[in-house]
């Protein structure tokens, strides 16, 4: 063999072995690929069964807390616990109830639900097993956000996906009752993120809360002024009752409170700031304030109740003052309602309620894990003989009579007896006294 053809010959074999080698190398290379494949899908099975053994939410709460506090029995149903101070269980929404608010006559609560319905209570008859109410759907939404009109002729909601406000019309009573009739649509609004709404007790202004500022329309459906509140984002925002004030609370540990100024004719003139809420140390998660518009209480982050008198000379630039401060039991998200006439404030924190006295800042009951989930919203009855609570996991909507608030009343009477300046004045005043000690006595003391 000549070396030509056997150069050739080894060139060949050479091919040969380097093609085997990186077949082999392929062949390799696939096979891990396929392995890795394998073990990806195994995995994600894996980490798919385990979602499906994870608790919905709620569950793994319910399976830690002992079932004498609350259970759910089957499907959405639940049994809550019971209470002296529970006046009566609303039953009826089928999703989450995210809002409530009472007509200033007292005798309707409305709700609204993410069931796509709001609902209208009867206040009457409430040691009735079954409870009235009237329905209105909101096609293809729901209202995050409702309130009564002042003259109780309507119901005010926002409705979150279409992002603009309705307002649902009611009958006047009959012997049939009440009802829902038609509907007034305003505008989209210019605003997202929506957290709040209200309206003034005069009728002059609807104000919108989100989480950069605040909007004070008309009833007609225009804007009338823009408010940045410099405290993003914005945890709620509220108009006090007299309808001069609306106060915002946000990412600062200050309670921001601005006048909205109509001129005597009844034009609207501007919103101004007039005062601060200074003293929480971190950021504030819900205000309220009372009838009168004099007292405020708010609760922080910081784990703190505070009850203020804002009945100052703020225009001559005079500080709200602190009045009371108290630790609140727990963390959580929290949710403050003062009484129409300042006595109790209320705090929801995640499925409680705690109940203090305004006057002496101190826990006058505790009304542990009272909803199935956490606590969406607090209301007062105008007069201050009750307040409703709403879980958005139980779906229940609670009307709790207002016992501490009737207590701290017999103690105010009791004070002021000896100082009455006349006869009829002593009689007037002992009367109540008696009767409001006869109401007392109806409830378990706890």
């Amino acid at each position: 063999m000549s070396d030509a053809a056997a150069i050739y010959t080894a060139l060949i074999a050479g091919a040969a072995v380097l093609l085997v080698i990186l077949l082999l190398s392929w062949l390799k290379k696939s096979t891990g690929k396929a392995t890795e494949e394998k073990e990806r899908e195994q995995n994600i099975e894996q980490e798919s069964e385990e979602e499906k053994e994870k608790p919905q939410e709620g569950q793994e709460r319910i399976k830690n807390k002992p079932l004498k506090k609350w259970k759910q029995t089957s499907g959405k149903k639940w049994t809550l616990p019971s209470h002296p101070w529970l006046a009566a269980d609303f039953k009826g929404h089928t999703e989450a109830v995210v809002s409530l608010d009472f007509d200033s006559s007292g005798k309707y609560l409305a709700s609204s639900s993410e069931d796509r319905t709001i609902r209208l209570w009867s206040m009457k008859d409430l040691n009735d097993k079954e409870h009235k109410y009237i329905r209105r759907s909101v096609e293809l939404d729901h209202a995050s956000h409702i309130k009564f009109s002042p003259d109780s002729t309507a119901v005010i909601g926002y409705l979150s996906n279409e992002n603009k406000l309705q307002i649902y019309r009611i009958s006047k009573p009959s012997q049939t009752g009440v009802n829902f009739t038609d509907i007034i649509e305003f505008p989209v609004l210019g605003v997202m993120d929506v957290i709040s709404i209200g309206i003034a007790s005069t009728g002059k202004f609807v104000m919108i809360g989100t989480t950069t500022a605040f909007q004070i329309w008309t009833t007609k459906g225009e804007v009338l002024a823009t408010v940045e509140t410099h405290q993003t984002p914005n945890t709620c925002a509220v108009v006090s009752h007299c309808g001069s004030f609306v106060a915002c609370a946000g990412f600062t540990p200050d309670v921001k409170i601005w006048e909205v100024e109509f001129a005597k004719g009844g034009e609207f003139l501007k919103v101004s700031s007039a005062m601060q809420l200074k003293g929480h140390q971190a950021s504030v998660l819900s205000v309220s304030f009372s009838s009168d518009s004099q007292r405020m209480a708010s609760v922080s982050k910081d784990g703190s109740l505070k009850i203020w008198d804002i009945n100052v000379r703020y225009k001559q630039r005079e500080d709200p003052k602190q009045l009371r401060t108290a630790s609140l039991p727990e963390q959580g998200p929290s949710i403050v309602a003062i009484s129409p006439d300042g006595r109790v404030t209320v705090v929801a924190v995640n499925c409680s309620i705690y109940i203090y006295s305004s006057i002496s800042g101190q826990i006058i009951q505790s009304l542990t894990e009272v909803h199935g989930g956490g606590i969406t919203s607090l209301a007062w009855e105008s007069a201050s003989m009750y307040f409703a609570s709403s879980g958005g996991l139980d779906r229940y909507i609670r009307i709790w009579n207002n016992v501490a608030g009737q207590k701290i009343l017999v103690d105010e009477l009791k004070d002021k007896l000896p100082k009455a300046t006349s006869e009829a004045l002593k009689r007037r005043m002992q009367q109540q006294i008696e009767e409001t000690e006869n109401r007392l006595k109806t409830f378990q003391q706890t």
